[in-house]
């Protein structure tokens, strides 16, 4: 028997859904679209101050937690091209340091490289490897227009696996960079407004956990994607209403759809997270992480009996407190209302002060 189709359920489907790969962290505006498909999208930088130098290509995953990577061109202090692979998966470190890593590509043979493992803070979401390559011409004709299961190995552990396409396009918007031609494609905005409309509002606050009124605020890590916002709709409403009433879990996600779910990164360390360029209208931001929960319960440790001479007259168990320190998952939401394109809303996004739509846990 099918399970039924809950909010529950559906959100935690959606969780991880990125706008047809153009959902980008704050401060991306800049970069130029150079093509996307269902698995990603490959995103070129441009430093009009300096051409041929400074230019990249990232690969954004059209899901969220996905590993990517980024090729970054000649630089005033560096003239070789390096690669930048950012996963979960890449360990943490306290201190950059040089490592071997092996790359395994669908049937060819692996090759072991040089890399260096950067520092990743604790709690940060992603950790990142890069590979020196030298010319970026010669780095670019290398790698092929496509990749399955490309693997990337850390002392025997596999630490990237990913998919992509569309490397053609990107190469090609990467020499002309690197030719100092300056490349016409969309801007991230522009890019965006096709799918959904664009406008001048922002949503702006923080989300937190406070468990009691004298208890510290608990934030979700720096750079995690901790905040999602859906754009409310009478098309996407009609849609949930329609999952939830055939209780049937769609197998893919209609880019009309997916254009309602946008994502951002939280920007410091006291959980604050923007959300630029919207249109006039509702919408419910909703936050997603974990934070730690004191459990404290009585544990039996023995029982005291108790004698008058040699009579025994009663026993009574002895209970000491103990308490635990846990991991609780938090994810809650709050409605928004823009009322005129323009505005600029302030929340705070504070599960003691949770509204479900969708789904409380």
């Amino acid at each position: 028997m099918p399970k039924p189709i809950t909010a529950a359920v559906l959100m935690r489907m959606l969780a991880g859904l990125l706008v047809g790969g153009l959902a980008l962290p704050a401060g991306s505006e800049e970069n130029k679209l150079v093509t996307r498909s269902s698995l990603g999208a490959w995103m070129l930088r441009e430093d009009a101050a300096n051409p041929r130098l400074n230019c990249a290509v990232r690969f954004i995953p059209a899901r969220a937690r996905l590993p990517g990577l980024a090729i970054f061109g000649p630089t005033a202090g560096n003239p070789s091209s390096t690669i930048l692979f950012s996963s979960e998966g890449i360990p943490w470190s306290h201190a950059t340091q040089d490592v071997q890593v092996e790359l395994q590509q669908r049937s060819l043979p692996a090759v072991r490289m040089k890399a260096k493992l950067l520092a990743r803070e604790k709690g940060a979401p992603e950790g990142n490897l890069v590979i020196g390559t030298g010319d970026i011409r010669q780095t670019l004709q290398s790698m092929r227009d496509s990749e399955s299961d490309l693997q990337l190995k850390l002392n025997g552990a596999t630490v990237v696996a990913m998919d992509y396409d569309g490397l053609e396009l990107a190469r090609d918007a990467m020499l002309d960079c690197v030719a100092g031609k300056s490349f016409a494609g969309r801007t991230l905005k522009e890019a965006t407004a096709e799918l959904r409309p664009v406008g001048t509002s922002t949503i702006k606050g923080q989300a937190f956990v406070k468990l009691a009124v004298l208890a510290r605020k608990q934030y979700p890590p720096k750079g995690s994607p901790a905040i999602g916002l859906i754009w409310m709709t009478d098309e996407f409403k009609a849609w949930y209403e329609h999952v939830k009433a055939t209780k049937k879990m769609p197998g893919q996600i209609p880019e009309s759809i997916a254009k309602h779910f946008m994502s951002s990164k939280i920007l410091d360390d006291e959980g604050r997270f923007a959300f630029t360029n919207l249109p006039a209208g509702e919408y419910i931001v909703v936050a997603n992480f974990s934070y730690e929960k004191t459990i404290t319960r009585q544990e039996y440790v023995g029982t005291t009996h108790t004698f008058v001479g040699n009579a025994h007259i009663g026993s009574s168990d002895r209970y000491m407190p103990f308490s635990y320190l846990v991991k609780e998952a938090a994810a809650f939401e709050k409605p928004v209302r823009i009322a005129t394109d323009g505005d600029t809303v302030e929340l705070s996004m504070d599960k003691s002060q949770l509204f479900c739509f969708l789904v409380c846990f």
